[in-house]
């Protein structure tokens, strides 16, 4: 029996709360990192969770010991899964180096009393506990915890355990055991993993978003088809309710299946019996085989015919991710609307494994090539294609147009879903960050061509005037920060006559489909639904309102330019 599968059964059958609701998971259905062990200086006990649980009575403590076949033993045996002393790159393998064993006994429901040990009030004796041993301890807070959550909560739950009650304050994890409840049985979860915030500037606000990474694969409540990853999100959502449910559920109309987009749904968190709100469970962006599946090497694989996921990103960095830079030849271009400007540099890191210099340089010159390519063919009718070693050359008789040219190095069926969801959207980051493509070079690619995909972060979208401005393809306005977020790739290829007839083209089928009228109304629908979760905070519900009145008003606007009309 796998060793989670097992926790979820010691947990499962020692509550006493044994029912589950009847609620189901409501969303679209469907490098190189070095951490250091978190230590005290970094994190602190959490104020509002005592480390001794409170007094508890037969009633909620009631167990037999039984062993998963009809004897009877008396003792099951368990130890502590270890601190992580480096965070691995943006890969599905574990963030805790676990020692845990099988154990060999599961806790049932029954009439016969098993007392359970309550902590002592030895703070340090307490965090000499291994993890899972500090879990047994906490169980009869967790049981009133999902209680509670089931009496009031409609939403399934999403609980985190950490080790010696931490708070999760910063970018290293957190060993923690994660429950999931309130929710359909088959969905029910216990399991062990590593806790840390993620994000940018999201990650400095008091209401933190999380990045799960289970010790072992997991489904979470039936997403994506019920496959199981290690990497999981939690994006608050209480303060702007739906903007990432939002371009979730769009791009997923959008791509119609063809390329990944995240699934999500939403769960109340709580973490050490606190509740911090309603959040939106969602999928890791990463390079594994379900997700972004692009080949990558083995440790002393060295050669550059690998697979690439890559992000346009301001907040590189060389210590979490090997990045490169583009400057675009300092290109000054006039835009589709009749805007004249340079194009600012723009940073790359690169999120699937790499192992050397040669790689990074390899793709860094492959995506400047391709940027070079559909740029000439867009600005000035020239056809060039790379030779065998990626130089560019001219495609003269090769090639008869400039659609050619650029379709050979770049999936325009992605470019295409790209802009339209972005414009839907007007998503200020969409040339600062979060933007993400990806291209493979081994045998049995899925990614032949440079492949736009896996939207992300709309926080900073659903604004401004809804009718006569492009924002993902011209150049956008510098806004509060004075930064340049024009994306140079969807910029460009908008003045190119034979992509707007493919977007309209695209256009044309989800308008007469009504799948976008649709998804607005489904994103709606959702949204009302959490108003007896978010409690005094319902009145939110009328921000969810604003953003698909925003989106309803860019669909009728992009009507009058890539419609009939």
């Amino acid at each position: 029996m796998k060793k989670t599968r097992l926790i979820a059964l010691i947990a499962a059958l020692s509550l006493i709360i044994t029912g589950c609701g009847a609620n189901t998971p409501i969303g679209v259905t469907a490098t190189s990192t070095t951490a250091s062990v978190t230590t005290a200086a970094d994190t602190e006990i959490t104020a509002t969770t005592s480390t001794t649980p409170t007094t508890t009575t037969a009633a909620t403590t009631t167990a037999t010991i039984a062993t998963t076949a009809t004897t009877t033993t008396t003792a099951a045996t368990t130890t502590a899964a270890t601190t992580p002393a480096t965070e691995p790159a943006e890969t599905e393998e574990s963030p805790v180096a676990s020692t845990t064993t099988e154990s060999t006994t599961v806790l049932t429901s029954g009439t016969t009393t098993a007392p359970r040990a309550e902590i002592e009030p030895d703070e340090a004796e307490f965090e000499s506990l291994p993890l899972m041993q500090q879990y047994e301890q906490y169980l009869p807070e967790l049981q009133q915890t999902i209680k509670t959550a089931e009496e009031t909560k409609d939403m399934p739950a999403v609980h985190i355990t950490t080790k010696d009650r931490l708070r999760v304050r910063t970018k290293e994890y957190v060993d923690s055991v994660i429950d999931v409840f309130n929710c359909d049985e088959s969905f029910r979860l216990t399991a062990e993993g590593g806790v840390k915030v993620r994000g940018n500037s999201t990650a400095e606000g008091s209401e933190k978003p999380y990045r799960i990474k289970f010790t072992e694969k997991q489904n979470m409540l039936g997403l994506h088809d019920g496959m199981e990853f290690k990497s999981w999100v939690l994006l608050r959502s209480q303060w702007n309710l739906i903007p990432d449910f939002m371009g979730f559920s769009l791009a997923e109309t959008i791509f119609e299946g063809r390329y990944y987009s995240s699934d999500c749904t939403y769960v109340n968190l709580y973490m050490n019996g606190r509740c911090l709100g309603l959040y939106l469970l969602c999928e890791q962006n990463q390079a594994t085989k379900g997700r972004v599946d692009v080949y990558e090497p083995s440790k002393d694989e060295n050669s550059t015919d690998i697979g690439y996921f890559v992000e346009l990103d301001n907040y590189a960095n060389e210590d979490e991710d090997p990045f490169f830079t583009l400057d675009y030849d300092e290109t000054e271009f006039t835009d589709f609307a009749g805007t004249t400007q340079v194009f600012s540099v723009d940073d790359y890191s690169i999120k699937s494994d790499i192992n050397n210099d040669a790689q990074r340089d390899f793709i860094a010159k492959y995506i400047d090539g391709v940027f070079r390519i559909m740029y000439e063919a867009v600005e000035n009718g020239k056809l060039l294609m790379f030779d065998k070693n990626y130089d560019i050359v001219s495609a003269e008789g090769v090639y008869s147009t400039p659609k050619e040219a650029v379709a050979a190095v770049m999936d325009l069926d992605s470019v295409v879903n790209t802009m339209i969801l972005q414009e839907l959207v007007h998503n200020y980051d969409v040339g600062a960050g979060s933007f993400f493509m990806a291209v493979d070079f081994s045998k049995d690619s899925d990614y032949e061509k440079l492949t736009f995909l896996a939207p992300w972060d709309f926080n900073w979208a659903y604004s401004e005037e809804t009718h006569g401005r492009y924002y993902a393809g011209a150049f956008q306005r510098p806004v509060h920060d004075m930064y340049d977020r024009t994306n140079a790739w969807l910029t460009v290829i908008m003045k190119a006559d034979w992509f707007r007839d493919m977007l309209k083209e695209k256009w044309a089928r989800l308008t007469d489909s009504g799948v976008l009228t649709q998804t607005l109304k489904e994103v709606l629908a959702t949204a009302q639904t959490l108003e007896s979760d978010l409690g005094n905070e319902s009145w939110r519900i009328d921000s969810a309102k604003d953003i698909v009145s925003f989106v309803r008003g860019r669909i009728n606007w992009l009507d009058t330019q890539w419609g009939e009309g």
